[in-house]
């Protein structure tokens, strides 16, 4: 169970779930896609267990296994330089002294 069915099984939408702790809806997306983890004052710790109607081991869980599918997710971008390319890259040093050989 990860945060998005925590807030699913309680019935409410990301919009009611940040209006109802006094959240940005985006604190809410970033917690279901895995970008941060819940951070709130106890007061607010406490609501948001309430309003998600689940247990603090269930919070704790839903939040890591959140953080965890979004490590396994596949970048968005591809490597600037792949992998093999590097090493065929010319270092600036060398470069400097194959120029300065050609002029001499």
């Amino acid at each position: 169970m990860d945060m998005q069915v925590l807030r699913e099984r309680a019935g409410l939408s990301r919009a009611e779930v940040a209006f109802r702790l006094a959240i940005s809806e985006t604190s809410v997306r970033n917690w279901e896609a895995g970008r941060t983890e819940p951070t709130m004052t106890p007061k607010k710790y406490l609501d948001a267990l309430r309003l998600l109607k689940c247990t603090p081991e269930e919070l704790a869980i839903a939040s890591e296994k959140s953080i965890n599918q979004r490590h396994k997710r596949k970048p968005g971008r591809p490597r600037r330089f792949p992998n093999n390319q590097i090493n065929s890259v010319t270092p600036v040093n060398q470069a400097n002294s194959i120029d300065s050989s050609l002029c001499n």
